[in-house]
Order: C-alpha cells, then sequence, then structure tokens
C-alpha cells in the first residue's frame, strides 16, 4: 500500500461524511477513480454509515456543527455592533444645529393671494413650524426655528428652503422666531401685543428615561447578586439587564451628557434604535463570552 493510499485512508471517514474542503474532495476523488482498494473502502465505509454511525465521526460533527454556529455568532455580533455605531453616527452628524437670528437669516414677505412667504439664506437646510392661536386676542402665533447639521454641510444639499403660511386677511397673525439657545424669541411679523419676552426652551424628557434606564440597572444587578445560586432567574435576569445597560450607551454615545433637547422626539427614537442594536450585540457577545470561557475550563480539565 503506498503512502497516498495511507493518507486516503485517513481522510476517508471525513469524505464519506461530507466534512472536507472542494481541494481535499477533489484530491480523493481523482485517487479513488485509479485505486480500487481504496475505492472498495470506501464504498464500504459508506454502506456502514447507512446502518450504524461510526462512533468516531459522531463527535467530529458536533465539533463541525458547534464551530458553525461560534462562526455565524461571530458574524452576526460584528455586523449588529457595526450597524449601532453607524447609527450612532448617523444620529451625531444628522443632529440639528440651529442658528441664532440675524437680518439675513430669513426673509418674510406676503403673497399676492394674502398668503404669507418664508424665504431662508442658503445655509439653512431644515426648519419646523409650531402653530398655536392666543384665545384671548384671536391671534394666530406661528414659532419657526432653522437649523442645518454636519451632514448637511459636507454631504448634502437640500436646495434653498422657503414655506407658505397661509392666510385669509382676517386674522391677526404674529411669527416669531425661537432661537432655541437661551434667548428670547424674535418676532418677524405681525405687531406685538403684549410686553412679556417669550423664551423656547428645550425639553428635558431625555433625562427621567436616563435616570429610570441607570436605577434599574442599579436594582437588576443587586438583585443578580442576590439570586446568583438560582441559575433558572439568573438565566433571565442577565438577558433583563442589558436593556437599561444598552439605552444608557446609547444614550452617551449620542447625546453624550446632555440631557435637554431642542428636537426630543428625533433625539429619542434615535437613542432607542441604538439602543436595541446595542442590546443584540451584547447578548450575542455574552454568548461568545460563556463559549470562550466554557472552552478553556474543559481545555484545564483535559490538563489535569
Amino acid at each position: 500500500m503506498s503512502n497516498q493510499c495511507n493518507l486516503i485512508r485517513d481522510i476517508l471517514p471525513l469524505y464519506v461524511e461530507d466534512m472536507v474542503s472542494m481541494e481535499t474532495r477533489e484530491f480523493v476523488r481523482e485517487h479513488l477513480e485509479h485505486c480500487d482498494a481504496c475505492r472498495a473502502e470506501s464504498e464500504h465505509m459508506r454502506k456502514s454509515a447507512d446502518v450504524i454511525p461510526d462512533a468516531g465521526i459522531v463527535p467530529l460533527k458536533r465539533i463541525k456543527k458547534e464551530l458553525m454556529r461560534k462562526r455565524l455568532q461571530t458574524i452576526f455580533f460584528t455586523a449588529i455592533l457595526a450597524c449601532a455605531i453607524v447609527t450612532a453616527a448617523f444620529g451625531i452628524l444628522t443632529s440639528p444645529e440651529f442658528f441664532s437670528w440675524s437680518d439675513n437669516l430669513l426673509n418674510v414677505m406676503d403673497g399676492s393671494d394674502g398668503s404669507i412667504i418664508i424665504t431662508f439664506d442658503p445655509k439653512v437646510t431644515g426648519y419646523s413650524c409650531m402653530e398655536e392661536s392666543d384665545n384671548e386676542t384671536g391671534t394666530e402665533i406661528y414659532r419657526i426655528n432653522a437649523w442645518t447639521t454636519t451632514w448637511d454641510k459636507y454631504w448634502s444639499d437640500h436646495g434653498k428652503q422657503n414655506m407658505v403660511i397661509p392666510a385669509d386677511g382676517e386674522t391677526d397673525i404674529q411669527i416669531f422666531y425661537a432661537q432655541n439657545n437661551g434667548s428670547e424669541d424674535v418676532l418677524v411679523y405681525g405687531l406685538k401685543n403684549t410686553e412679556e419676552n417669550i423664551v423656547t426652551l428645550p425639553r428635558v424628557i431625555l433625562l427621567p428615561y436616563f435616570l429610570s434606564a441607570f436605577f434599574a440597572l442599579m436594582i437588576l444587578a443587586i438583585l443578580r447578586l442576590l439570586l446568583r445560586d438560582k441559575p433558572d432567574i439568573t438565566v433571565w435576569s442577565d438577558r433583563i439587564i442589558l436593556f437599561p445597560a444598552a439605552y444608557i450607551a446609547a444614550h452617551l454615545c449620542t447625546k453624550g451628557i446632555r440631557f435637554t433637547s431642542y428636537s426630543s422626539q428625533r433625539d429619542f427614537c434615535i437613542i432607542i434604535l441604538t439602543a436595541m442594536l446595542f442590546y443584540f450585540a451584547m447578548l450575542t457577545g455574552r454568548a461568545l463570552y460563556k463559549a470562550k470561557m466554557g472552552a478553556s475550563r474543559k481545555k484545564d480539565e483535559c490538563k489535569r
């Protein structure tokens, strides 16, 4: 029997179970075409495998399945973590940078149909308008603001922004520009009918959510420590505790230590989306870590 036949006989169990690479499979197949003895051995192994599994192959199958599972987990972990980082970066790059008032920031004019036309400076890439009514005077009040973003300044072109406010000619209209920097709103259209200076303040809605996540994390960590001897409970507590941790991480990545926002709905949605991605990344990373620690323990036991 040649050395090549000895090599083929060693590979045949894996070849029969289709557990070799394409190159190795082609190498064995070419040898079997020219070697009757090895081909007979291969056919015998196939017949035996159909009746009784080879005890030596079963562990190999299990190892292959475990390696494939770890590989998929690693790919998923990398992909989901990359998505979380991209989402956080997107949130930062598209965060509004509000403009303070200046005379050339916008222009207000009356349209021929009675409407009010507002055109913004080309540097403005976005705006919003909130409408409210003064029940005492019957005045319609509009508060507008304007912003740009880092993304818009370097990678996007929204064109010149403008807006139209319909008017019936009978209702008094006031238009204020909200500076969103702690300064008072500026009247840009209409007559001022009150001496009160109005300042548009940011919302602090993000702070209660952050504190809730922080205290939930502390409580769950304490419960996890107290119930560490109850595996059935700790399995679920380990999964639940990751979500407040993911929310805190997402907030810090997208907003830093700032908890006020003039665009709270947008910021909260970005934080939640990033937190969900971080959560799944943490779950997968935890599974990979536990698998690695289990493999290390088995290796240490084998050495003993």
